[in-house]
């Protein structure tokens, strides 16, 4: 299969928030008691408009993912981002990593998060971290296959739900694990 990465630019825009949308209506769905908050939540996470605004901030970075030509996935790094939780003052966020449904194992999850780390290591924060949903068994096995490591806890509300997540780290400029 030919998978393909690239940083993105603004006109991707549209193509992020769709990608978006349905990764996260699949992978968190059945988690929303409400699908009115479910609804509003995908409205506002994934308005192209916001998406194309993030894209301009100079502390993002998006990465697009194609598989035979088609974009599948889409990962968005924060470069200076503290978690209060990792001892550090140098730290990278990998905010989202997000392949379509019908392309998991094609290899495209695994391309972007090779470019996340490439890019990592180029900037060479102390530290990756990322937050993934603790029933999020598969995506939970993919970052542990990439070397992080489960390093604590983090609550997230949207609407009138709180769901709890898994703090991720990865050393990237420094020896010794996450501590926190």
């Amino acid at each position: 299969m030919n998978i393909k990465t690239r940083i993105a630019d603004p006109s991707d825009a549209l193509t992020i928030a769709t990608i978006g949308r349905l990764s996260f209506r699949d992978a968190f769905a059945r988690l929303f008691n409400s699908k009115k908050e479910l609804q509003e939540y995908l409205d506002h996470a994934y308005n192209p408009a916001k998406i194309e605004r993030s894209i301009h901030k100079e502390n993002n970075v998006y990465f697009i993912a194609f598989v035979e030509n088609v974009a599948v996935g889409f990962a968005k790094l924060k470069k200076n981002s503290l978690e209060s939780k990792i001892k550090s003052v140098a730290q990278m966020e990998l905010q989202k990593i997000y392949v379509l449904s019908y392309y998991h194992g094609s290899g495209a999850g695994a391309a972007l998060m090779d470019a996340v780390v490439d890019f990592a290591e180029q900037i060479q924060p102390d530290y990756l971290w990322l937050h993934v949903h603790v029933s999020n068994e598969k995506a939970l096995r993919f970052y542990l296959k990439n070397g992080f490591n489960i390093s604590g806890k983090h609550f997230f509300t949207i609407g009138t739900q709180t769901f709890e997540f898994h703090m991720m780290c990865l050393p990237v400029a420094v020896m010794q694990p996450c501590s926190a």
